[in-house]
């Protein structure tokens, strides 16, 4: 390898001296650089840090402007370096120490400021004896600076900044809720799109939920989100983070979500707002004004999935209003597009249940059509075993209104057979006795 070495300097040496504008990337030495460059890149590929360091650092002291590489394998040599000396606490903050000043002339000679600070915050939240308040303020910058191009450990690596200076007693509870909404918003962005790194976000994603959770209640989410409001009502920004972590946390019946919602859906209207608009009218018992809504939004998509949400809107909305058999066939049209989805499957039993009154012109006919319910409730736990447990439950409630064997017998039925239901249902169920 040595005599490689030195063939190899020889030809540089001669290549570079050739060219007179590579003096000031390779330094005063422009083929000790090369050769150290090569030497220690050749050990960093075998993982070998240790052999790799002096060649490093040589490289490093005679042309730090030569390659962004130098500072990429520097950092991975130092956190070698920190891990290597555990328990030698002062050891490890020196070397930290250097590894942020390697940040710093990575930036200073490579530039991207932003998008490095994201790596030295991140490098130092892995370690407890890192300054919190000056990694808290790199990850800041960082992640403003880069929105949505900030890389998955950088999101998370401040999102878990904040929860540190929360625990430390330097944060309140609203200013780690402000970090997570910006988190949060951003990392659902990168998990939308389908690239290689999708499976970061997600990763990071899961990872910040864990560290939401004792922050995770409607109320803290509702105060923030009040105040931000009032602050900029007119921010289209906080507007649509208002709707997608409310939505996301289930914290739709407060009133700043109303009012985000409405808003961003007259300033910005989308398949999305129009939709959060219907579910919205269905909570305030504004039937028509629902309709409305899903329709609309159903104009503004083509996305299957958009497709299947509003139906299944329409559905609640018409059964809403009472209009039973209207309310069924969206319900179907969900289901013709998405066939594994149980939860439309549970609102037409629910649908067939709450129609007993209506259909039947005795006892007997108006309890059947809770077994027809029960049909649809049964199919829907088949299909998707994530309703398994819901789909029991009104299986158990419906039960007991199912006709008696007397009223069966009267009616020159027994159990289990078959029955046709009429009105506007007709299909066909089994004789069910409670």
């Amino acid at each position: 390898m040595k005599k490689l070495l030195f063939l190899f300097s020889a030809f540089l040496s001669i290549a570079l001296s050739a060219n007179p504008l590579v003096g000031s990337k390779f330094g005063s030495d422009s083929v000790q650089c090369v050769t150290n460059i090569s030497l220690y890149r050749e050990y960093v590929k075998q993982k070998n840090y240790d052999d790799a360091l002096t060649p490093w650092r040589k490289a490093y002291a005679l042309c730090p402007k030569a390659t962004k590489n130098i500072y990429i394998d520097g950092a991975k040599l130092y956190k070698h370096l920190i891990s290597k000396n555990k328990g030698a606490v002062e050891l490890q903050k020196a070397y930290l120490d250097s590894l942020e000043t390697l940040y710093d002339n990575r930036i200073a000679n490579f530039g991207k400021e932003n998008y490095v600070l994201g790596l030295k915050g991140s490098d130092m939240m892995k370690y407890s004896f890192s300054d919190l308040d000056r990694a808290f303020t790199y990850l800041k910058q960082s992640v403003e600076g880069q929105q949505a191009k900030s890389k998955a450990t950088a999101l998370f690596s401040y999102f878990k900044a904040a929860t540190e200076k929360y625990k430390s007693k330097s944060f309140d509870k609203a200013q780690v809720l402000e970090v997570y909404a910006v988190v949060a918003d951003y990392l659902d962005v990168n998990i939308a799109k389908d690239s290689k790194s999708k499976k970061f976000y997600v990763k990071a994603a899961e990872n910040v939920e864990k560290l939401f959770v004792p922050f995770a209640t409607c109320d803290d989410l509702i105060a923030m989100f009040d105040a931000k409001y009032q602050e900029t009502p007119d921010d289209i920004n906080l507007l649509k983070r208002i709707v997608k972590v409310l939505d996301k946390k289930d914290c739709t019946d407060a009133e700043a979500y109303f009012s985000a919602a409405k808003q961003l859906h007259e300033v910005e209207p989308s398949a999305l707002s129009a939709y959060n608009m219907g579910n919205l009218s269905i909570k305030k018992n504004k039937s028509s004004d629902a309709v409305a809504f899903f329709k609309q939004a159903l104009e503004l998509t083509d996305a299957n999935e958009d497709k299947v949400n509003s139906f299944y809107g329409l559905s609640a909305a018409y059964f809403k209003s009472g209009n039973n058999s209207t309310a069924r066939n969206y319900a179907f049209k969900a289901l013709k597009i998405s066939p594994t989805w149980g939860k439309s499957m549970l609102l037409i039993g629910d649908i067939y249940a709450a129609s007993a009154n209506e259909c039947g012109s005795n006892s007997f006919e108006s309890a059947m059509l809770y077994s027809a319910a029960i049909d649809k409730f049964i199919a829907a736990k088949n299909m998707d075993s994530s309703v398994a447990d819901l789909a029991n439950k009104k299986i158990a409630t419906y039960s007991k209104y199912l006709p008696t064997n007397e009223d069966a017998f009267f009616n020159g039925y027994k159990e289990g057979d078959t029955y046709t239901v009429g009105c506007w249902i007709n299909e066909s169920t089994k004789v069910r006795i409670k």
